[in-house]
């Protein structure tokens, strides 16, 4: 789990390597909470900043901002009045008025969406909720161990003296040595995960909307950015069209040690646990010892492709639903990754900042009713029962 838009990036991935291993620190749960609270207010505060001063230079327009806090917000705004004469614009915002419970308007997210009086949408931005960073990141973590344990398999195979099967139809007994073998070479030895494959670039991101200004338009208004610079760039073209920048941000350091001041975020810092006081010299610590430089996903889109990719061909939900049912990652090992990671991310949510063990091992068996009574514990919540003890 390397999270590009994290100053601590680096820390956290070490420490994901090693609860991947069941290879527990003594101050893990407190770094955890610093890394998930501090960086978090660090690339929200970026983000917002950046978006907000980015769409005032692009568009001549006075700026609104309408919090959001489920999708149902923004398919609501960008349906309300059509901003394309398209036919195809106008079909989408009549099916989405006729029933729109079918467009998963319950998905909660966290963003702002900026738009001129007349309701025209210029700019959203949001940062990605914690379930789908975990998704994510074991996602990685289990394409890596696929990887690994195919290579596992066919040594086996060739010791063996069989030929290597098609792919992803490796025999039931030896996958189940292979794992085996595998799992005894982590427990041993540790993980070491790549980084790049491990990276996360979407954590924080923006949409930009293309109200006649192109790529042209946008790029040259990031050059005179201070602090701002491209680090790639991509043009999509098919089901989903956009041009996808990936953007690196100077962190401001004393603007944002202002801004955390002044915020209600020192309210949540004590609520986890983290130091209180006035509660800034720990994150003032925090933000000069971590990387000067976070990085963000940026799109640019037109209102017509942004109806698309929330009600129509490229909907962002329905593509998530797919990928959960990618049955290639089905198995103990997967499965395991993806609790393990979204209990660490819980543990840097709660009001706990000291654990005995992490409950969950890489080469264990358990159902998802293991990892929701593990959270649980970490906000003192008992386990369900109709039998009072």
């Amino acid at each position: 789990m390397y999270i590009s838009a994290y100053t601590h990036r680096h820390q956290l991935l070490q420490i994901t390597e090693r609860w991947l291993s069941n290879q527990l620190a003594p101050d893990d749960a407190l770094q955890i909470t610093r890394i998930i609270t501090y960086d978090g207010f660090i690339a929200w505060h970026t983000l917002v900043d950046f978006v907000q001063g980015l769409t005032r230079r692009l568009n001549n327009a006075k700026i609104r901002t309408l919090a959001l806090y489920c999708k149902k917000g923004l398919k609501d705004f960008i349906t309300a009045t059509c901003h394309s004469p398209s036919p195809r614009a106008a079909e989408l915002v009549a099916d989405y008025r006729r029933l729109p419970e079918y467009y998963y308007v319950g998905s909660p997210m966290a963003g702002y969406l900026f738009h001129d009086p007349a309701g025209r949408v210029l700019s959203i931005c949001r940062f990605k909720r914690t379930r789908r960073i975990a998704e994510k990141a074991s996602r990685y973590a289990a394409l890596h161990m696929r990887k690994r344990l195919r290579q596992q398999s066919e040594r086996l195979l060739h010791e063996a003296a069989e030929a290597p099967p098609p792919r992803d139809t490796l025999p039931a007994e030896i996958q189940r040595k292979a794992e085996e073998a595998l799992m005894a070479t982590i427990r041993d030895g540790g993980l070491r995960l790549p980084r790049l494959e491990m990276k996360i670039r979407d954590v924080v991101g923006a949409k930009i909307i293309d109200w006649g200004f192109g790529p042209d338009g946008l790029e040259a208004a990031l050059a005179k950015m201070p602090g701002v610079r491209i680090l790639e760039k991509e043009i999509h073209q098919g089901v989903y069209n956009a041009v996808h920048y990936n953007i690196g941000l100077q962190i401001q350091a004393d603007a944002i040690i202002r801004a955390f001041a002044a915020s209600a975020h020192r309210q949540t810092c004590r609520r986890r646990g983290l130091p209180s006081g006035d509660g800034t010299s720990d994150f003032e610590a925090f933000i000069h010892n971590g990387a000067s430089e976070l990085g963000l996903d940026l799109i640019l889109t037109t209102y017509e492709e942004l109806l698309e990719s929330e009600i129509g061909r490229s909907m962002h939900e329905a593509r998530i639903f797919r990928q959960r049912q990618e049955e290639s990652l089905f198995g103990n090992i997967p499965a395991n990754i993806g609790y393990i990671i979204e209990y660490l991310l819980a543990v840097g949510l709660s009001p706990v900042t000291e654990i005995d063990e992490i409950p969950i091992k890489l080469w264990g068996r358990y159902l998802p009713d293991t990892l929701s009574y593990c959270i649980r514990k970490l906000y003192g919540i008992p386990e369900y029962t109709l039998i009072d003890d």
